[in-house]
């Protein structure tokens, strides 16, 4: 089975402008995904997808096994990242390589590891999934979550059950995406266009740490922060 590791990054990016270019302990944060999967043991190429210029040139400086020139209207607000990966595999089938798996990997992730990647993989393997997606355990239960109306009354958020302990177990846990691992058959992509198959999809539970996901300013100092603990820690 071909695996193709696939990192997505476009210029743009309003919250945080050019976050995926800004430097992150030393080199820019798209470079540590670019990384993680060329350290995977699983993956036969890593490849870049962007229209921008200079994170094309950061691609090549890091050693990426491809970068594919993305077309402005797949660079957009609106853009899938369904249709951007769909676009990278028939740029590679153009160029004689097929895929049997996808592994996407968001640049905003840079506490996602090699044996993240590895890991999902064998999650994938272990039980004949059609997509693994990482999670990790919600900040706070969703009973503490709900609507508020325009008035800010609470009457309908207190009705629905809020407000219950803390203390959670982890068979009773919350989980959210975390947008640092998406694996998937590529055929279950072509047909269904989705990463989350409606069957046989399954969980990849990473810790709230290695999920921090770099949207915003303070997101980038946290995980600024807390990757260079974590390499400290490392021997």
């Amino acid at each position: 089975k071909k695996i193709l590791g696939l990192v997505t990054a476009r210029g743009g990016s309003k919250r945080l402008p050019r976050k995926n270019v800004l430097p992150f302990n030393g080199d820019p944060l798209i470079a540590w995904t670019i990384r993680a999967g060329l350290g995977s043991m699983y993956l036969d190429k890593v490849v870049v997808s962007s229209e921008d210029k200079q994170i094309q040139r950061i691609a090549v400086d890091y050693c990426a096994d491809l970068v594919i020139d993305r077309p402005q209207e797949l660079a957009s607000d609106s853009a899938s990242s369904v249709d951007v990966a769909l676009h990278a595999l028939d740029h590679c089938a153009d160029q004689g390589e097929t895929f049997d798996y996808l592994v996407l990997l968001q640049p905003t992730s840079p506490l996602r590891e090699s044996r993240h990647i590895d890991d999902a993989l064998v999650l994938m393997k272990e039980k004949a999934a059609r997509a693994v997606v990482g999670v990790c355990m919600t900040e706070h239960p969703t009973s503490w979550m709900g609507k508020i109306s325009p008035t800010l009354s609470m009457d309908s958020f207190i009705e629905h059950g809020r407000f219950k302990p803390e203390d959670r177990s982890p068979e009773d846990a919350d989980y959210q995406i975390n947008g640092a691992v998406y694996v998937i058959e590529v055929p279950e992509l072509r047909d269904r266009r989705t990463f989350f198959p409606a069957r046989e999809a399954y969980a990849y539970i990473m810790s709230r740490d290695e999920s921090v996901d770099v949207d915003t300013h303070s997101q980038f100092l946290l995980a600024e922060s807390l990757h260079r603990s974590q390499s400290l820690e490392s021997p």
